[in-house]
């Protein structure tokens, strides 16, 4: 995979997440685009689940025109894959940001150069099913159910299928990460799972063993813990959504896993990141 360059000079990052416009009315989702139009930021990042497949491309459009030219960062979660399939959500929205150029989705090569000191990369990830309890779990998740990739699956399958998933972010991070790493002080890494189970929170506690093998990007984690250990003298900032209870965590002296906060039907602006 080739790496590129994109230069976003920015000062204030919007981040957002978990913000599910498919689960609001009409008066609450024209506040919140109302509060994306008027808030004082130079570039947004949502750390996925925007939406469901049947309407992700028109909130994304929405999410597009309120933020008035101003670069949209963003990673797709699981959510958005409700209802649709992983290939179709993707040409979908390919196709939208070919259309909309500020929309910029996280996960094709891209080193977003914020500052001279400061870069974004990003992608999806995926919750890889080792985390806690592991495939022992007799908790279920949603999305055998909802998307139809993984409809008709076995249990033994579908945790296959997770495995697969949380590999493909960790080769992704490893490819593209020391790229960013090599030309600055601060990374940015956006993506949807929390990439270790130490970030994990559930309606505001801890998240359970049980429920953990559909929270946690296990791969992705042992990846960027090796990265910033090659790294020393920069620092990861990773960014991630899914859990909806706020946590911060400190995994080595170098990498901060950052998770946010949400309630479902309440979209909101979580944070307003300083770019040094």
């Amino acid at each position: 995979m080739t790496t590129s360059t994109l230069y976003h000079p920015t000062r204030e990052l919007l981040w957002l997440s978990d913000i599910h416009l498919d689960r609001v009315d009409a008066e609450k989702k024209d506040q919140f685009l109302e509060q994306l139009r008027g808030v004082r930021y130079d570039a947004a990042l949502i750390t996925g689940d925007i939406s469901n497949a049947k309407q992700l491309i028109g909130h994304l459009k929405e999410i597009s025109s309120a933020c008035c030219e101003r670069p949209v960062f963003f990673t797709l979660g699981n959510h958005d894959y409700f209802f649709g399939s992983m290939r179709e959500v993707d040409e979908s929205v390919a196709d939208l940001c070919r259309r909309n150029h500020n929309l910029i989705p996280l996960g094709h090569g891209e080193v977003i150069q914020l500052s001279p000191n400061t870069a974004l990369v990003g992608h999806r990830g995926w919750c890889d099913g080792r985390a806690g309890y592991g495939v022992k779990t007799h908790v279920k998740s949603p999305a055998p159910e909802s998307i139809h990739d993984f409809q008709h699956l076995s249990k033994i399958r579908f945790f296959d299928r997770l495995r697969v998933l949380g590999e493909d972010s960790a080769d992704y991070f490893r490819q593209v990460l020391p790229e960013a790493l090599a030309r600055n002080q601060n990374v940015l890494l956006g993506t949807h799972f929390p990439p270790c189970y130490q970030s994990l929170k559930f309606s505001g506690g801890h998240c359970r063993w049980e429920r953990q093998p559909y929270f946690a990007n296990c791969a992705a984690g042992e990846a960027i813990i090796g990265i910033a250990r090659d790294y020393p003298e920069c620092r990861i900032t990773v960014h991630a959504g899914h859990c909806h209870s706020e946590t911060q965590a400190r995994i080595s002296p170098n990498l901060e896993i950052q998770v946010a906060g949400a309630e479902t039907g309440m979209p909101t602006l979580y944070e307003i990141l300083q770019v040094n």
